[in-house]
């Protein structure tokens, strides 16, 4: 079948829906769509929570569709099969998709990859499914909709399609008078370059795939707040702790020994919002566990227990690690510095 469009009209059990977003996979062979629709309702309109229709063939080039919506917890994808609410779930899929075409206001990039994993329920009624991108990962539920359940319409909603497109063109004026001040206007491209200097660890180990390897992410059951795990593939500590600092100078805020003795067994980092520790585990890898402020407290754990007692220790105990804090002052001024006689510059990312 063709591809949706934006602002198509899709009927489902005779509830009406709009496509607002695609993003299209391809894994070898295999390609699918993924479409975000939104649900209408009378008297309201289209509601603000998000669904997600997928549309793939099977070996018999038939069409498939799963309508999917928020899986609000999260799965340890290290596991054939867990238990929820009664149900049982099995692995029975999983890969790397990478990022054919899109269209809308997606948050993603041609060619970007993510990892998926799809638990099937022992009833094959219900899927979920885990999307691990390098800066989220994403948890859905869904169930397959049956051929005679969707009526695809040949008719878009216009009023729709205007309320959104002037919406996004509006962001493109912007972007476009952005990048004129930027390039054609040094002065004032200084001045605003500070305040888009990357100042988030995250989105430097991230996007520094060479250097850094997603892992996992761990919840905090308190809160349910996450931490993400990174493993670095640099040699030292102290070589992964500098390369950070050296890639967030203007971001870190303090560094932090897990106590005053000689054996270190971890660094902390901390950022207006993040904090991160960095450790070597037993089996000699360098991991570092990054996530939000709130995720630190009696119910965060490590992503290996060995190393709560000093991830604890080091957050409430606060020993800074002096000559790691002198080496993020000097590199916090060499980058103030560099902007101020370059002219400045951008550092964006996802």
């Amino acid at each position: 079948m063709e591809k949706l469009r934006r602002g198509q009209i899709i009927m489902i059990d005779s509830q009406k829906y709009v496509v607002n977003n695609m993003i299209e996979f391809k894994e070898d062979s295999w390609i699918w769509q993924e479409y975000e629709v939104q649900k209408y309702s009378n008297g309201d309109g289209y509601h603000y929570q998000k669904y997600w229709l997928t549309i793939e063939q099977d070996e018999y080039n038939k069409n498939e569709f799963y309508l999917y919506s928020r899986y609000n917890k999260s799965v340890n994808v290290n596991n054939i099969e867990f238990e929820d609410n009664g149900k049982k779930y099995e692995l029975f899929e999983s890969g790397v998709a990478t990022v054919k075409s899109y269209f809308g206001s997606t948050d993603v990039d041609p060619y970007e990859k993510c990892k998926y994993y799809d638990y099937i329920s022992e009833s094959k009624d219900e899927i979920i499914s885990i999307e691990i991108w390098s800066d989220e990962t994403e948890y859905t539920i869904g169930k397959k909709i049956n051929d005679y359940q969707i009526q695809i319409k040949d008719e878009i909603d216009k009023e729709y399609l205007k309320k959104n497109t002037t919406n996004s063109s509006k962001f493109s004026i912007f972007m476009v008078l952005f990048f004129i001040i930027i390039f054609f206007f040094p002065f004032i491209g200084s001045l605003l370059g500070g305040i888009f200097v990357n100042k988030s660890m995250d989105k430097y180990l991230s996007k520094n795939t060479s250097k850094y390897t997603y892992v996992t992410s761990v919840t905090n059951n308190s809160n349910n707040k996450k931490a993400k795990i990174y493993m670095a593939r640099l040699n030292t500590l102290d070589e992964t702790v500098k390369d950070i600092i050296d890639g967030v100078p203007e971001g870190i805020t303090e560094v932090i020994d897990d106590d005053n003795n000689t054996e270190k067994d971890g660094y902390a980092l901390e950022t207006k919002n993040e904090y991160a520790y960095i450790y070597m585990h037993e089996d000699g890898k360098i991991y570092i566990q990054i996530s939000n402020k709130e995720y630190v407290n009696d119910s965060g754990t490590t992503y290996h227990s060995s190393h709560n007692t000093y991830y604890h220790r080091s957050y409430r105990r606060r020993f800074r690690s002096t000559s790691y804090y002198n080496y993020a002052s000097s590199a916090r001024q060499s980058s103030i510095n560099s902007r101020s006689y370059s002219g400045g510059g951008t550092s964006s990312g996802k």
